[in-house]
């Protein structure tokens, strides 16, 4: 048999395709330095869940007896404080405009109301909860409140400068920021009287603070 004569552009191409490619900027992932030390201690200073540890903690309320996860889905949708939660009686709850009815607490001795609304299939879910006689829905201390909910945070990794009640109310507050709710929307929603008391919620660092540091940086953006 005849062999074929390849020209030299021919046999250059034939070599290179049998070199695989390996990418001249292609680069393995870089590790990150940061010292486990200076993040813990960086992150210990955040008051509210991240949008993942939101996603988990939602997750994990949805395996558990509807008493239990309508308190703590009650938290998260209102940032009402715990005490506030338990006194909640079914004359509280306005079903036309889908509101919840707090007596706002630490003011001072006078007593407040306050009205948050919910989403309706949430309040729906509420009204079927059975209540006690005087009408409450969760009729049993903080206390006991709080050893209910606290394998709840044990079992959506929620680590434990995080794991307490406070968080929802700071995450509620954090989630009105970032989505633009105006401050003296925040403070009635929260029952705050004043503007200072509202600042004191929210270090917002992680994936939120980066999204608004993002916009400084220039050409490096």
């Amino acid at each position: 048999m005849r062999a074929t004569k390849l020209s030299l552009s021919d046999c250059i191409i034939t070599a290179c395709t049998r070199i695989p490619y390996l990418g001249a900027d292609r680069k393995a992932p870089m590790r990150n330095p940061l010292a486990p030390h200076l993040r813990a201690q960086l992150y210990a200073s955040r008051k509210s869940f991240s949008p993942e540890q939101e996603r988990r903690l939602i997750a994990i309320l949805s395996r558990h007896e509807p008493q239990t996860r309508l308190l703590c889905e009650l938290l998260y949708l209102t940032g009402c404080r715990i005490s506030e939660a338990l006194m909640l009686r079914r004359d509280c709850l306005d079903t036309d405009a889908s509101l919840v009815v707090f007596h706002t607490l630490k003011q001072r001795g006078h007593e407040r109301l306050r009205a948050v609304p919910v989403p309706p299939r949430y309040l729906r879910r509420l009204m079927a909860l059975p209540t006690a006689t005087n009408g409450r829905f969760w009729p049993y201390s903080r206390w006991t409140a709080l050893r209910r909910i606290k394998p709840i945070f044990e079992q959506a990794g929620i680590p434990s400068q995080l794991s307490n009640t406070k968080t929802f109310r700071h995450s509620y507050n954090d989630r009105g920021k970032l989505n633009g709710t105006p401050d003296y929307v925040r403070r009635a929603l929260l029952g705050h009287r004043t503007q200072q008391a509202n600042d004191h919620y929210g270090a917002l660092i992680g994936d939120e603070l980066t999204n608004f540091a993002t916009k400084n940086w220039g050409v490096f953006s």
